[in-house]
């Protein structure tokens, strides 16, 4: 590719990127308002969850199948599957059918997330990535920050519009995508087929993952800890676990997840600190716009504007790690580095009740970002250094993939911890117990008595610290691992 080329190139991708990560941050917005048309806001999460949860499951047979069919192949058929998917979101008729919709674009929604990443790392020397990868991830932060104003706008005149917009963004970068699609590499195995895709992994992965996701989720909110269906839920999902392991070094030609690509200790380390560091990054996400909204009795588009100083923080250490990795090469302090503030940052957070001046609980916020910033680039330079272009495309799916793994597991158990003790606080009180249900779906939170908007900020406060409690634990392997890993000077 020419220069001019490959930046139109690199556009388009960080684009049809960006529209991935936009949906999910306009849904989360718009999901009160959807679920209350439908008649479920009590079932709202799976709005949400339905698409994560097929995006995680299906995200490493998608870098699976860069390695067979060629990015070209992946990057196209996953734009088709995420846009028929938002088609049939647009057009839905009740809930169920807005969930399998949901479902559908989160398959695409994989494809999209790990080919993306692969092309650029196939296509920009390994010195230069850093500089490329930090403007790729700062497409997640502009559309965490765009999502639920746009979100906002559009759910006050039509929510299908939160799905009719990524028919619309998307023409323009199909079609650079289009213009230079023989530019886009296509290195296939020869006498390779569908057949050659390992189902059997993909189903057993599937069923453990989103095992463990339901009985965490589930768990002291729709059934109790001890119910014979969350105990059964967990045991199947980590039972699994070894399972697959198995299975992927026993049986298919073309493994899921090579097991081989372990034996690089660099690789193994950055997907251990992703896996371990992703809750940290999301709980700040998800939880904090509800904590202001709650807390700090903001409305709901200013909440969503407060996670600012976390997100510029982690956009700017993002950029700036990537060109001090292309300048010098050094990768592991920035990892050490990385770790050391996130895990400290994440620390501090639990100090935040509501109690503390607001200047306080953004400098936290800040700090917080600026680890993560280090820890997204780092991490997945660290893999990439150590290993040889064959396996660039399946390690790079790994890297990504045990993040958005974390991320989910970790949401799950937060959403447990934080929704089982607000619930616990709200109705300990006799003139909030009735209000449990709106509460909980952080819906019209303004409009209730003070006395109840007294008692539900104290709920969330605490529990929002013992969340964040949790999540420091969680955080904790991440820095330990990253210390673990090998010093490998990028060339």
């Amino acid at each position: 590719m020419t220069r001019l080329q490959l930046q139109l190139t690199f556009i388009s991708l960080s684009v049809v990127g960006f529209l991935a990560n936009l949906d999910q941050s306009i849904v989360a917005t718009a999901m009160p308002t959807i679920s209350s048309q439908f008649g479920a806001l009590n079932q709202q999460s799976w709005i949400a969850l339905s698409y994560l949860l097929t995006s995680t499951v299906f995200q490493p047979m998608f870098g699976r199948a860069t390695d067979l069919f060629g990015s070209r192949s992946v990057l196209f058929a996953s734009l088709f599957v995420f846009e028929f998917g938002s088609l049939l979101c647009a057009l839905a008729k009740n809930f169920i059918w807005l969930c399998c919709a949901r479902a559908v674009a989160g398959i695409g929604g994989a494809g999209i997330a790990i080919v993306i990443m692969v092309i650029v790392s196939q296509i920009v020397p390994l010195r230069e990535r850093g500089n490329y990868m930090g403007i790729m991830y700062a497409r997640v932060i502009f559309a965490t920050v765009l999502g639920p104003l746009v979100g906002g706008l559009f759910v006050s005149f039509d929510w299908r519009w939160c799905f009719w917009i990524n028919l619309i963004i998307a023409v323009p970068a199909v079609a650079i995508l289009l213009i230079y699609v023989k530019k886009i590499p296509h290195t296939t195995k020869p006498d390779v087929t569908w057949r050659d895709i390992d189902f059997g992994g993909v189903t057993i992965l599937g069923i453990s993952v989103v095992a463990i996701c339901l009985g965490l989720s589930w768990g002291g909110v729709t059934y109790p800890w001890n119910s014979n269906i969350v105990i059964a839920l967990l045991v199947v999902g980590f039972v699994l676990v070894p399972l697959f392991v198995l299975w992927e070094i026993k049986i298919p030609n073309f493994p899921l997840i090579p097991m081989k690509m372990f034996r690089f200790r660099n690789v193994s380390t950055s997907s251990a600190n992703n896996f371990f560091a992703a809750p940290a990054l999301q709980g700040v996400f998800i939880y904090l716009p509800s904590y202001y909204q709650i807390v700090r009795h903001d409305k709901q588009i200013i909440s969503g504007l407060e996670v600012l100083p976390f997100v510029m923080a982690l956009l700017a250490m993002s950029t700036i790690s990537g060109v001090i990795i292309s300048r010098t090469g050094a990768v592991r302090t920035l990892l050490w580095l990385g770790g050391f503030i996130n895990l400290l940052g994440t620390g501090l957070l639990i100090m935040l009740n509501g109690e503390h001046p607001r200047a306080v609980e953004y400098v936290l916020m800040f700090l917080t970002g600026c680890g993560a910033g280090l820890i997204i680039q780092a991490s997945t330079l660290s893999a990439q250094s150590q290993v040889t272009r064959e396996l660039l495309a399946t390690v790079t799916t790994m890297t990504v993939w045990s993040r958005s793994l974390g991320a989910i597991v970790g949401v799950a158990l937060q959403g447990s911890i934080i929704t089982n003790l607000f619930k616990r606080g709200i109705l300990a009180s006799a003139s909030a117990a009735p209000y449990v249900n709106q509460l909980l779906a952080v819906e019209n939170v303004s409009s209730l008595p003070s006395d109840v908007q007294s008692i539900a900020a104290r709920s969330y406060g605490s529990a929002f610290q013992m969340m964040m409690v949790a999540t420091t634990a969680i955080c904790t392997p991440a820095f330990i691992v990253s210390l673990l890993a090998t010093k490998q000077k990028l060339s």
